[in-house]
Formats: structure tokens, sequence, C-alpha cells
């Protein structure tokens, strides 16, 4: 490996959307973004749902009680100036807490795909989701702020 190639740091963010379906009351609010940091070359990097300050926090508030489905939308690379990162979510990168203490490193809900519809009842103080992932940066890999969208669709299911 060339001695460029080993001091090159590559900066990736992941910029969350959400959109709320028949909202009555309800509201979705972004607390992270999954951020990865540092990234070197040729070396996958991991941020688990239960990294504060790194892993995606979303909170939904809406009726105590009321039941909601959430749905991702993600994506499978980052991109910057025309070139692509590989990110990957695998079928346990997805946690949720609906307490009226969220907490993070011992959520109610664990190992969640989603890649899948997930339905859950809003506790008192609503619901809180977490969502880790990982880039997969090529040996070449260009240098920069690679930017991707994850869109978390919130609706009431009625129930």
């Amino acid at each position: 490996m060339s001695q460029l190639s080993r001091k090159l740091l590559i900066v990736c963010l992941l910029f969350a959307g959400v959109w709320a379906g028949d909202a009555f009351g309800q509201s979705i609010t972004i607390n992270n973004d999954l951020v990865f940091g540092n990234v070197f070359p040729g070396i996958p990097k991991v941020i688990s749902k239960r990294t504060a300050g790194s892993a995606a926090e979303y909170h939904v508030s809406g009726v105590p009680g009321d039941e909601v489905s959430l749905q991702f939308t993600l994506p499978t690379y980052m991109n910057k100036d025309g070139f692509n990162m590989q990110m990957v979510f695998t079928k346990t990168d997805c946690a949720i807490d609906s307490s009226a203490t969220p907490d993070q490193s011992n959520p109610s809900a664990d190992d969640l795909d989603p890649w899948h519809t997930i339905t859950y009842r809003l506790g008192s103080s609503g619901l809180t989701v977490w969502l880790g992932g990982m880039v997969i940066p090529k040996v070449i890999q260009p240098p920069g702020d690679y930017n991707g969208t994850i869109v978390l669709t919130v609706a009431y299911t009625g129930n």
C-alpha cells in the first residue's frame, strides 16, 4: 500500500429523511444522523445501533398506545461527486424503545430488521428508533464527504 493510501481518510455522513403518513398529531424528529466519521480505504466500518452520537436516532411522538408501522427506505451506496461507497444494513441493525426513558444500550425491542416493516405501539413519551449500518470503502476510494439518504416512513395502523 502506498504512503498516500495509508494516510487517506474519508469522512462519511448519512443524512436521514422522515415522512409521517396520515399523522393525527404525530411528529417525527431526527435526533442524530448515521455518522461514520473517519473511514480508511479498503477497511469496512460498522456503526452499531447502540453507538450514541453515531447511530441514526429518530423520535416518533403521537397518541400513547396507538400502533404505528415503521418502514425504512435504505440506500445501498453513499455518493460524492460521482463516486460511490457501498453500504450494508443487516437484519439486526435496528432497535426501538417506547419507555419513558429510552435506553439505547438496552432497548425494549432489539435486533429488528430495517428491511421489513416494523409495527410497534407508542409509549407515553412516544417511540425512539435507532439504526446502525456498515460502509465498505474500496481499496482506492477517493476521499471526501459521502452522503446518502435514509427515509423513515411512519404511519398509524388504526389498531
